[in-house]
């Protein structure tokens, strides 16, 4: 069980320092679908970086959107 718990928090760890996201990556931060991330940049809520033919988030990206998500409710 222990080790089950360190991986866990190997990958937490190892997704805190990634400077790019895949959209599966900020689905599953965001606890939604890859179709629900995909909409958010559709409508250009969530701006991506592409490279090639691969799309990926900022870290920095995903955490203005959230931030943008907090301020909405509140206001």
């Amino acid at each position: 069980m222990q080790a089950l718990v360190d991986m866990d928090t190997a990958t937490a760890e190892a997704t805190q320092l990634t400077l790019l996201l895949t959209l599966s990556e900020v689905a599953s931060h965001l606890r939604c679908t890859r179709r629900s991330v995909e909409r958010e940049v559709a409508r250009r809520h969530l701006q991506v970086v592409h490279i090639g033919r691969s799309v990926r988030v900022e870290r920095r990206e995903l955490d203005r959107y959230v931030d943008s998500l907090r301020e909405s409710d509140e206001g």
